[in-house]
Formats: structure tokens, C-alpha cells, sequence
């Protein structure tokens, strides 16, 4: 599926195809031909939407696109829109209002960043929906490109009948200021290479760790306390304390600045859709961060996805997510 746009950025395009495409070379990889379509797009001077099954790899492309970028002098900003969100509030509290605020963000050291990229966009709730409307027409104003990742087309922003008729002025926004395409496939995190690090080299086990956990360290990242056991470089902490209580992105957000891996203990599906949304917005969080992530679960990875898929519309992402990590049991044969 392709939109053509009816609104370019302002900026000449940074890079072309064959740069983004020899990205992918130098990381010893091929792009699909759904990658090489989307790459054929980046190189443009258009506004871009991508979207897709989770793990189709569009971040990649994306990746490609951001390396060939910087290999250029071209200023980009990446962000999961959780951060770029935690980013923008800090910021518009910062500098006094909306406008200084939006300004604050788009700029970094070389001056003002010509994209950014968000990933992971999607929305799910009325006053995100405003929000992201506010920051779309804001930045395309300053004349800054965009490229946007999702696993939803923009028709099915929103799910929820109940706020999608008052998004779909926004939906209508974007179809005429992005190009949309699809990018498909199979899911390209399924599998495992144990000479992986970060986020994919971590471990489902079902069970308990051995050993007592050690003392306890409380911390207060942001509006209230969460209490961790630190494990060399990481931390060991109750999924109780990530899922069950009121937690935001900006904690996870500031484990993840914190610690170079996690270790979550009695993951669990049946608390409710409230908890499990927390986990898979701190699964996107980690994830991006690229932290390592080992979990101790009662439950497998297939029975948490599907307490995930009865409750979440986006579950997907997470279950792709928790696809990347093997999983064990042990004293099973």
C-alpha cells in the first residue's frame, strides 16, 4: 500500500538509496524487497510512514537510513515516541511553554536536527491522540522531515470505537502529509543466535531463581518508589514493581539509562489488562534501549502471550518482542 504525499519536508533529500542500502551491507545483511522498497522512500524528500506486522524490519531500514544519515553530516533524531514523549513534557516544562519546548527538542549540538524519526508510533488514548495531532502540524511547520514506524496502518490509529471518530481528523492529517507503505513479511526476530547480545541475548525461564535475591536498594526515578536488588551491572527486580503498580515510561526509561541489564521476577499474565499494558510499553522501552532482559516467569512465554492477546490490541509487538529471547525450564528434559 502506497499514499503519495501531498506535503514534501522542506530539507533537500539527505542521502540516497544506494547509501542506505550500503548500511545493510556493512552490518552483513541483505534488505527484503519490502526494506529496499521502504529504503527507496527514505531516500526521497518525503514525509514517511512505514508500517507492519511486528519484526518485518522496518526499524532496521530505518537504521540503515539513520547510520547512511550521520555517514553524511545529516542531522537526525531517533526516538521511541515513549522517549520523545517523556522528551517533549521535560522540555515544555523547561523552557516555559509549548512552543520553546518543541523548539528545545528539535535541536542538538550541530543546531537544528533536518528528521526526525519516531518509532512505534502508535495511540490509544484521547489526550495522546491531541497531543500527537499538536506535535505533527508543530514540526512539519519548522519545516522538519518526518519518518514515523508502526505496526498499524493510520486508518487503525486509535482501535478503540469509542475515540476513533475524534481521531480521524488526525488520521486524515497524516494520510496527506506522509507517504504510506507497507512493509510485510515474516517476523525476521524469530530464531536466536547465542553470540547475540543485548535485548535479544536474554532468557525466559520458567521458574524462580535459585538463591535468596540479595538486599534491597529503593529508588524514586520518578512520582513514586521501586524497589530493586542490584546485580553487578544490572538489577534484579519484582514484576509487581514494574507492572502492578502505577509506573510510566519515564521509569522504565530511566532503568534503562541505569543499568545495563534487568532481571525481572515472577512475570505473570493474569493481573489484568492494566499490568500487562505497562509491560509491554516497558518491553518497547528495554527493547529499544537494546538492555539486556532475563525474566523468571510461573507461566511460558506462550501462555503470556495469550493473556497479552485477550487484552491488548497491540499485543503483537510485545509477543515479537518476547519472541526474541529463548526460552528454558529447568529439569525439563
Amino acid at each position: 500500500m502506497r499514499i503519495r504525499s501531498r506535503r514534501r519536508a522542506h530539507v533537500a533529500p539527505p542521502i540516497s538509496v544506494e547509501e542506505i542500502v550500503e548500511r545493510a551491507r556493512v552490518s552483513s545483511m541483505t534488505p527484503t524487497p519490502q526494506q529496499r522498497c521502504a529504503a527507496e522512500l527514505l531516500g526521497s524528500d518525503a514525509h514517511v510512514y512505514l508500517f507492519g506486522p511486528p519484526g518485518t524490519g522496518k526499524t532496521r531500514v530505518v537504521d540503515w537510513f539513520v547510520e547512511a544519515a550521520a555517514a553524511s553530516g545529516h542531522a537526525v533524531l531517533r526516538r521511541h515516541l515513549h522517549r520523545f514523549f517523556v522528551d517533549l513534557h521535560r522540555a515544555i516544562g523547561d523552557h516555559g511553554g509549548w512552543e520553546a519546548g518543541v523548539d528545545a527538542v528539535l535541536t542538538g549540538p550541530g543546531g537544528r536536527y533536518g528528521t526526525v524519526c519516531l518509532d512505534e508510533f502508535t495511540v490509544h488514548d484521547p489526550g495522546d491522540g491531541v497531543f500527537l495531532d499538536r506535535v505533527l502540524r508543530t514540526v512539519s511547520a519548522r519545516g522538519v522531515r518526518m519518518v514515523l514506524t508502526s505496526n498499524r496502518a493510520p486508518k487503525a490509529l486509535m482501535p478503540n470505537p469509542l475515540f476513533h471518530a475524534g481521531f480521524e481528523p488526525t488520521i486524515a492529517r497524516i494520510e496527506s502529509m506522509f507517504t504510506v507503505r507497507t512493509v510485510a513479511g515474516e517476523d525476521l526476530r524469530r530464531g536466536r543466535d547465542d553470540g547475540m547480545a543485548g535485548f535479544r541475548a536474554g532468557v525466559w525461564t520458567v521458574g524462580r531463581p535459585a538463591g535468596p535475591p540479595g538486599p534491597a536498594r529503593v529508588v524514586t526515578p520518578g512520582s513514586r518508589p521501586i524497589a530493586l536488588t542490584p546485580v553487578g551491572d544490572g538489577a534484579r527486580i519484582d514484576f509487581t514493581e514494574l507492572c502492578a503498580r502505577p509506573t510510566n515510561a519515564a521509569d522504565y526509561l530511566w532503568l534503562a539509562a541505569e543499568f545495563s541489564r534487568v532481571q525481572i521476577v515472577g512475570v505473570r499474565g493474569d493481573v489484568g489488562a492494566a499490568s500487562l499494558s505497562r509491560w509491554a510499553t516497558l518491553l518497547d522501552v528495554l527493547h529499544d534501549a537494546d538492555l539486556r532482559v532475563d525474566v523468571w516467569s510461573p507461566s511460558t512465554r506462550a501462555e503470556m502471550a495469550a493473556s497479552l492477546t485477550e487484552v491488548l490490541p497491540d499485543a503483537a509487538r510485545a509477543i515479537s518482542r518476547m519472541g526474541a529471547w529463548c526460552e528454558i525450564t529447568p529439569g525439563a528434559r
